[in-house]
């Protein structure tokens, strides 16, 4: 390391440095000395590096006087002891001379790896990003003076704890949704924590672990109440993620909605399960001037049993469930940074709708399994149109006490048509303006066919009564039919100021001083969506409903954000339920 420095400095102290060499052969120059002092000076090297320097020049010193040939008498006389000969070196030449070490040590210091902090730990450590959110949230749930009482049922309990008896001779009640008691300042908290790791350059592993109150797939909040209990954590992601070839991206497992969409199809905290892939357009053409993107994937929602019915000699066969997507989004950034934003998807929920059992004895066995019980719908919420699922045989049923015990299923199918499109226009460097609009069509909606097996399958809900004096009243009645008002579409318009950190109400994480202003509408009918997935806090949950939500958000500090929302939803069709929500949150993240 010495050889460029010790070089420069004998072209310019050669007559000095002669004329010492006999006498001060075993000490080192002194424009070394210099040197080494200059680089601790400037932090360049460590003390102990600078002595370890100075070593090694008197060892190369002791070397040259070893071999150096016997001084001629014109030459300097030894200085007096106790004297240092110090020689002359230019600024400019101390200032190369400086320079050219300062190099040579951090070329040194980079392959020895003594004085680069970022390779101090293993390689692996480099890979790896943590990330993580907390969110403590007040809840307040207030209910319309006019709702119905006793009407809306509770179909996950009906499902999950039945079968329930509709005949109305049995004296069974059935569970209920509340309508008419506030909830008020529910206090519940969030906390998710998550790594990614690269691995291999072009693949991602991820996990993300989160609370919960249960393993439902939208909400992750948890309650704080049970008398001071521990919290669950689920395991909310666990993905690999890889980039085939540049613009082909594929994920594996568990992982964060990779789709284009609104609330009004898919909660924000919906996770997918299943594989995902994507083609970015734009990358593969290598065309800046516009972006484009294919993208789909195949989702399972559920895998049926091998062994159903439990109860029976002969099993049945089932097709599983899956949600098959297909995307495709086109967007271009114009002069002054305004951005649009169209995109197409088609949802196709498969094997999702409710069907008809065979005749089904439900009076020689307590424990009968029907047919088609396993057709229930998956986490359901409210609004969707039910049809009972059991087509009762009553061959050996009492006649005075003809039971009828019932699950629910799903009317119809669900092949969702989802159009989004938006506006981003920017007003100043952290201020931006986007307008997003979102319209969905459920291809799957058939009414015209409520009717095929008469009363058997008709619909139960969504369905208006003619005749009061006839609260049993069915939309397949053959006198005096009830009046089917479900539907199957919906829309949302959605405007957001400010930055967009703050435009969504998942993690925020924004520049201290930050602030944004979020408004929507929303009108989404019985059947345009799955109620299970959709928006859980709009109305909580579920479809058949229209409102607005208006809400903000500050940052107070880098990653600290203060918010609140309020909710206000009412029916489209059926008996009246409106419901408002208010959420004040605070939230940190890293």
């Amino acid at each position: 390391m010495l050889t460029t420095s010790l070089c420069a400095a004998v072209l310019v102290t050669a007559p000095a440095f002669g004329q010492e060499a006999q006498g001060q052969a075993a000490q080192p120059d002194s424009a070394v000395a210099t040197m080494v002092k200059l680089l601790v000076e400037e932090g360049i090297v460590s003390p102990e590096k600078g002595q370890a320097l100075m070593r090694r020049a008197e060892a190369e010193a002791a070397q040259r006087a070893a071999s150096a040939p016997p001084a001629r008498s014109a030459e300097l006389a030894p200085p007096p002891a106790g004297a240092v000969r110090v020689p002359y070196v230019p600024e400019t030449v101390r200032a190369q001379i400086k320079d050219e070490l300062r190099q040579e040590v951090l070329a040194q210091a980079r392959t020895e790896r003594w004085a680069a902090p970022d390779e101090a730990a293993p390689d692996w450590t480099r890979n790896i990003q943590i990330h993580g959110d907390f969110r403590f949230r007040s809840a307040s749930h207030f209910y319309g003076r006019d709702n119905a009482v006793a009407h809306y049922t509770d179909v996950a309990a009906f499902n999950n704890n039945g079968p329930y008896d509709v005949s109305g001779f049995g004296g069974q009640l059935l569970p209920t949704l509340n309508t008419t008691r506030d909830k008020r300042n529910n206090m519940q908290v969030r906390g998710r924590i998550g790594i990614e790791a690269k691995v291999a350059d072009r693949f991602t592993l991820g996990f993300q672990l989160a609370t919960g109150d249960d393993p439902g797939p939208i909400s992750t909040n948890s309650s704080l109440t049970g008398g001071f209990r521990k919290r669950d954590v689920w395991i909310q992601n666990a993905y690999v993620k890889g980039e085939l070839v540049p613009g082909v991206t594929a994920m594996l497992g568990r992982f964060d909605n990779p789709l284009r969409s609104t609330d009004l199809m898919f909660d924000p905290d919906l996770a997918f399960d299943g594989v995902y892939g994507e083609a970015n357009i734009t990358r593969i053409l290598g065309n800046d001037d516009f972006r484009f993107a294919v993208r789909g994937g195949a989702f399972p929602l559920q895998f049926e049993p091998e062994n159903f019915p439990e109860t029976s000699v002969g099993k049945r066969n089932w097709r599983d469930r899956y949600l098959f997507t297909a995307q495709a989004e086109l967007g271009k950034t114009f002069g002054g940074g305004i951005d649009v934003n169209v995109s197409a998807a088609y949802h196709n929920f498969t094997y999702l709708r409710g069907h008809v059992s065979e005749p089904c004895d439900v009076f020689s066995a307590s424990n009968v399994e029907c047919s088609t019980d396993l057709l229930r719908p998956l986490w359901p919420s409210k609004g969707n149109t039910l049809m009972y699922l059991r087509d009762i045989d009553f061959t050996y049923a009492d006649p005075a006490n003809p039971l009828d015990p019932q699950y629910l299923g799903l009317k119809y199918a669900y092949r969702v048509l989802d159009l989004n499109a938006s506006v981003s226009v920017p007003i100043s460097e952290r201020v931006q303006a986007r307008l997003t609009g979102n319209f969905l069509h459920n291809f799957g909606f058939d009414p015209k066919n409520n009717c095929l097996r008469g009363n058997q399958g008709a619909p139960i809900t969504n369905v208006e009564i003619t005749d009061p004096t006839n609260p049993r009243q069915g939309v397949c009645d053959a006198t005096n039919p009830a009046r089917f008002v479900g539907g199957n579409e919906g829309y949302g318009i959605y405007l957001s100021i400010g930055d967009p950190a703050l435009f969504s109400v998942n993690p925020r994480r924004a520049k201290r001083g930050s602030w944004a202003f979020n408004a929507a509408y929303k009108y989404l009918e019985s059947d345009a969506v799955p109620d299970s997935f959709t928006d859980s806090d709009f109305r909580l949950g579920g479809t058949n409903a229209k409102g607005f939500v208006i809400g903000g958000a500050w940052a107070p500090f880098n990653n600290v954000t203060i918010g609140g929302r309020w909710l206000s939803a009412g029916e489209i069709v059926d008996a009246p339920l409106r419901i408002d929500v208010l959420h004040l949150d605070l939230g940190l993240a890293f």
